[in-house]
């Protein structure tokens, strides 16, 4: 079995204030070309298909012509939600897609969706895991003294109520952050919120391979098949030197597998271009990058006015401008009067009370206020947390 592992598609992303919709577009159509030359039996698509809970219009026709292809092929196709996804909306028509052997599996319900398929090594159990908390799991669980009380406990119950036979093959797609996992603190994941979220890798002891999204660097963690694919497309500037691929897991019989990245090249890269101002302005050197996304570096004593505004009458895609020797600090980049906006923005957050700050969180990936209940508990923990951190 030839098995396709992507996530991370992030689409509708932004980089700085550019649309990614066209290179998601085309990296998505460079990947299906590559399914379909590589002979690919399965593709499974672990989470955080949108970059936002309510897409826009484009982002979802995307997806569609995505899904589309794959069925063009003939390909078994298994989809879960991510953190950034809503999961209503993801399996929406789920019924329907399931009839063209698309699973799509937005939500947890208080039990493991699980596929069953057969090549010339056997039954392979396809098991569906969509992005998981501690309060979802609680949800399901008849009794307050049994509820989980972190990220580990929650995927552990889970898969518990699946009742695997692991003397079988069986596959796990799954998106959650994996206690040992390299995470790029200047990347484009959400570094601060992983510490809590940390599950122990021993939760997935008997699957043949795990295909993990919520990492955007391609890497294993704890074994060789326990792995995230990675995102499609760099999303930000520390992103630069990082390839981009998706993964490739040839599976045998029992305990025999093979993996492999197969390689993407987007439409644009992110590059950084070093050099005098006067050499940068030549025909010849914006004919080679002014399609690209670029972080420029200019290598001058002075200061060029209004640098930002005339490189970009040539350079259309600037991430970010910066000197040489460092009078601009190359590690934060002033890139225009919108990188001040953010400043800003960040002093604000910092002086604003907990409950504000989560309230905020919550309503943003979940489309709705939270409760008065959730407010109620909320607070009492709040307080719980300040007074430990007094008596410390």
């Amino acid at each position: 079995m030839r098995i396709a592992h992507l996530s991370d598609l992030h689409l509708g992303r932004k980089l700085n204030d550019y649309s990614l919709i066209n290179n998601q577009r085309k990296i998505l159509e460079q990947v299906i070309e590559k399914i379909d030359k590589k002979e690919i039996d399965l593709v499974l698509i672990a989470g955080d298909i949108y970059d936002s809970p309510v897409p826009d219009a484009e982002a979802v026709a995307v997806l569609n012509e995505f899904l589309t292809g794959l069925k063009n092929l003939g390909k078994d196709v298994f989809m879960i939600a991510g953190n950034h996804d809503r999961g209503d909306y993801i399996e929406y028509g789920s019924d329907l897609f399931r009839e063209m052997d698309i699973h799509v599996t937005g939500t947890w319900k208080g039990k493991l969706e699980c596929v069953d398929l057969l090549d010339r090594y056997g039954p392979l159990h396809v098991w569906c895991l969509p992005y998981l908390s501690p309060s979802i799991v609680n949800q399901y669980i008849e009794h307050e003294e049994d509820y989980v009380s972190d990220y580990t406990g929650a995927v552990r119950y889970a898969l518990a109520q699946g009742n695997i036979n692991f003397e079988e093959r069986n596959l796990l797609v799954a998106h959650q952050y994996v206690d040992g996992v390299f995470v790029d603190v200047d990347g484009s994941e959400d570094y601060l919120a992983f510490g809590p979220e940390a599950v122990d890798p021993s939760v997935f002891d008997g699957f043949e391979y795990v295909a993990l999204g919520h990492i955007h660097t391609a890497q294993s963690v704890y074994r060789d098949t326990i792995r995230y694919s990675g995102a499609p497309l760099k999303f930000t500037l520390s992103e630069i030197d990082k390839d981009r691929s998706f993964t490739l897991a040839t599976l045998g019989a029992k305990g025999d597998y093979r993996i492999s990245y197969i390689s993407l090249t987007p439409d644009q890269e992110i590059e950084r271009l070093t050099g005098p101002f006067k050499e940068l302005m030549m025909p010849d050197v914006i004919e080679a990058h002014r399609h690209n996304f670029l972080h420029i570096i200019l290598d001058e004593k002075d200061d060029i006015p209004d640098a930002i505004a005339v490189l970009r009458e040539k350079y259309p895609y600037i991430l970010a401008v910066s000197y040489a020797d460092g009078r601009i600090q190359t590690n934060h980049v002033i890139r225009s009067e919108e990188d001040f906006t953010v400043k800003t923005e960040i002093r604000e957050f910092s002086l604003k009370e907990p409950m504000e700050v989560f309230s905020e969180f919550y309503e943003k990936q979940n489309g709705k206020k939270l409760g008065s209940e959730q407010k109620e508990y909320l607070s009492e923990l709040i307080s719980s947390l300040c007074q430990k951190e007094e008596e410390s």
